[in-house]
């Protein structure tokens, strides 16, 4: 079984490999505030800093310069591994305003549809060589694709092209209202968070699904630090109130 550091400390240690799946097609989901799109961009930052292996950003929930903005105040410098090193380390494409019937500057820009996804990520994945892939979010595809028999198997498209290009594709969701993207995905891995009597939140991550290895199957203690997501293997949570 190929593996590879997931770049998000703790995270392979729920893994009996201790190391992340490679070439699979992962399903991320979790309520607003969970974490999603922070887990994605620091999956490929630091695949593309620490392993050598170049990402893409697909964001249809947000526009690429906030995106860039936000990630700032973890210190990532999207624009930097965009711009100064060739190929790019990191490449992000605006699904986001098409979507919502604005003008881009972006350089990759799409439309919220499988045909028009793949042919810009096929384009990316010749130009740059890039083996992470974030999509941000398939809750967007669910919403237009009415037919969920259709957003399935264009997840499954999805996942086989990826996957032989030797991509790691991490897909973000809110908690699935028809169910069909965590059934079409090789892993599940699902975020969330309580609140505590005292007030405060407890955030949790749990692998419910991952085809081919061992892993933990209980919600683990994670934080949101000034340095990005850390995941503690040793911390079991009781599910409580998570959302």
């Amino acid at each position: 079984m190929d593996t590879i550091k997931s770049g998000i400390p703790g995270l392979d240690d729920l893994f009996s490999t201790k190391e992340f799946p490679k070439g699979r097609q992962i399903l991320l989901t979790g309520p607003p505030g969970s974490g999603k799109t922070v887990f994605g961009i620091q999956f490929l930052i630091n695949g593309a800093l620490h392993s050598e292996e170049p990402g893409v950003f697909v964001s249809f929930d947000d526009l690429p310069r906030h995106i860039r903005t936000d990630m700032q105040s973890f210190k990532w410098n999207i624009k930097q591994l965009e711009e100064e090193f060739d190929p790019p380390l990191l490449t992000l494409v605006d699904g986001f305003s098409a979507r919502v019937g604005l003008t881009t500057s972006e350089k990759y820009t799409i439309r919220a549809n499988l045909d028009s996804l793949l042919m810009v990520l096929t384009e990316i994945l010749e130009e740059t060589g890039a083996t992470r892939v974030c999509i941000d979010s398939v809750s967007t595809l669910s919403t237009i694709v009415k037919d969920p028999s259709q957003v399935r198997k264009e997840i499954l498209t999805m996942g086989a092209i990826l996957g032989e290009q030797g991509c790691t594709t991490i897909l973000t969701s809110e908690t699935s209202v028809r169910g069909v993207e965590e059934y079409s995905s090789q892993g599940l891995l699902r975020l969330s968070y309580d609140e505590l009597p005292t007030g405060e939140f407890r955030r949790g991550i749990l692998v419910q699904k991952m085809r081919g290895f061992f892993h933990e199957f209980s919600w683990k203690e994670f934080r949101i630090t000034k340095d990005g997501i850390r995941i503690f293997p040793d911390r079991t949570i009781s599910r409580g109130h998570l959302k």
